[in-house]
């Protein structure tokens, strides 16, 4: 690591940098067109430059490349890129489908919201890629600032405004607990270098009440972003309250940035190789909690927003297990369970609120009981969007089914401490097939109020054909996405030297 910022280091910064850039573009070219046809134009195919970027930086086209920049406080390890990727594709599929959306509920304001989701996006991309805690806050900041504004962005809608006003009251509480943590891990330490912490936490041994105490805070901070119980009050009502692409956005970007920032500061910072059994027992608690909470009130709400985000919310409880699974046994594996599991939520939460949204800008609607006749009345928004669902649910052999099943071995694998955990990560899969069959039946066994068709934007049809072209792909070739997980646990691991 070089004692001077160069080229080289703000090359690594270029993905982001991009992105960045965009984002300003595409603010200022709404202040000078009407046409807001080209405002998201600029905002979609502008991504095409981060994207060639990050392969850029995945492949060194242009020669060797350091792998640490400014100072240690970004890495572009293999897990980083793979986020990249990953929150990217996430850009892609929120600024397409929007496009009808923000034609017809947001038409003022088209710039600032897609300067918004971009802006977050910036960091979300560096939750994944910093190596140092202060860089960390700062991106999650930059992360959270765009998502308060974002949920209070349909400004005629008292429920958006008020979502809005939850969400920075909650998040704000949130910061304050991870900075707490954070200063009492730099106290324990005296770096805030992950690197550095990793080694020390080595010297200092189980059993440092100070580490326990940070952890214990940090872990509480990210939960708020990964709306784990009970950090999760937040969730169904700024999934309720916000414009339904923005919801999109903070079920699958939130979340997989907070698991993003969360496995790098306790992997990577040698957290979980160095932790004392009450961490382990604090995760699987709270992954018990959180998957049975989830799924249990997801089975009576009526909103279909409120149902995703408490699904979600059972969603982010087998993640905790895989990393309760992590915390036990430091080993890629654990990691990789985590990292596939976290593609197959993006990919089919996208395919099912496409769905959603497609019903939504087509008769503003958003109940369960809505979605009555939907496959008669679109056919094949319906068809992707149950498709969606019964991946969510597991249903073999659907890419779901095989990336809970992932996660299930791993943590099975770990001995009888967490045999319990899988059996009700088991109860709670087989709960969750009652709501989303539920949302399924009404699509096709209840005949509509309404015979005539619904009309489905291109872009709305386009995103729904990439979401179950991509759960096909990954049900093809899971085996491809688990060697490229595996190569980003790896990297978090071999730094390290475990």
């Amino acid at each position: 690591m070089t004692s001077h910022i160069d080229a080289a280091q703000i090359w690594l910064l270029s993905p982001e940098l991009s992105v960045v850039l965009l984002s300003f573009l595409v603010l200022g070219l709404d202040l000078v067109t009407r046409r807001k046809t080209v405002v998201w134009a600029v905002a979609f195919f502008g991504l095409l430059v981060p994207l060639a970027l990050t392969l850029s930086l995945t492949f060194d086209w242009f020669g060797p490349r350091p792998t640490t920049g400014f100072f240690g406080m970004l890495t572009t390890d293999s897990y980083a890129l793979f986020f990249n990727y990953l929150f990217l594709v996430i850009g892609f599929s929120v600024v397409l489908v929007s496009f009808q959306y923000v034609e017809k509920f947001l038409r003022a304001t088209p710039g600032e919201y897609y300067a918004i989701i971009l802006m977050s996006l910036a960091g979300m991309m560096l939750m994944g890629g910093t190596g140092e805690l202060i860089t960390i806050y700062i991106a999650l900041e930059l992360t959270s600032i765009p998502l308060y504004i974002l949920a209070g962005l349909s400004r005629r809608d008292g429920r958006s405004a008020e979502a809005a006003i939850k969400y920075v009251l909650l998040g704000a509480m949130s910061s304050a607990i991870l900075l707490y943590g954070m200063a009492l891990l730099y106290g324990a330490t005296g770096t805030t270098d992950l690197t550095e912490i990793a080694k020390t936490v080595t010297t200092l041994g189980n059993g440092n009440l100070m580490v326990l105490a940070a952890d214990i805070f940090i872990f509480a901070g990210f939960g708020f972003k990964i709306s784990a119980v009970p950090f999760h009050m937040w969730a169904p009502d700024i999934y309720e309250g916000a414009p339904t692409p923005a919801t999109l956005f903070f079920s699958v970007g939130s979340k997989a940035a907070g698991f993003a920032a969360l496995v790098r500061v306790f992997v990577f910072g040698g957290l979980f190789a160095h932790s004392d059994v009450y961490l382990w027992v604090m995760l699987a608690i709270v992954a018990a909690l959180t998957m049975t909470l989830g799924n249990v009130v997801a089975i009576v709400q009526t909103n279909i927003k409120r149902m995703m985000a408490y699904s979600s919310i059972g969603q982010a409880g087998y993640l905790l297990l895989g990393l309760a699974a992590i915390a036990i046994h430091d080993e890629p594996v654990g990691t990789t369970a985590v990292l596939v599991f976290l593609v197959v939520f993006v990919v089919t939460n996208i395919g099912a609120f496409t769905g959603i949204i497609a019903l939504g800008n087509a008769t503003g609607k958003e109940n369960i009981r809505d979605f009555d006749g939907f496959g008669r009345r679109s056919p094949w928004i319906a068809a992707g969007m149950a498709f969606c669902l019964l991946a969510l649910a597991g249903i073999p052999p659907m890419a779901g089914f095989l990336s809970k099943l992932f996660i299930f071995f791993t943590a099975w694998g770990q001995g009888s401490a967490l045999t319990f955990l899988v059996i009700l990560g088991l109860i709670n899969s087989t709960i969750s097939i009652v709501y989303y069959a539920n949302v399924v039946w009404r699509m096709y066994a209840v005949e509509p109020q309404k015979k005539e068709r619904i009309p489905v934007p291109g872009s709305v049809s386009l995103t729904m054909a990439l979401a179950v072209l991509g759960i096909f792909a990954l049900t093809i070739v899971i085996g491809v996405l688990m060697t490229q997980a595996a190569g980003g646990a790896g990297s978090l691991i071999q730094v390290l030297g475990h």
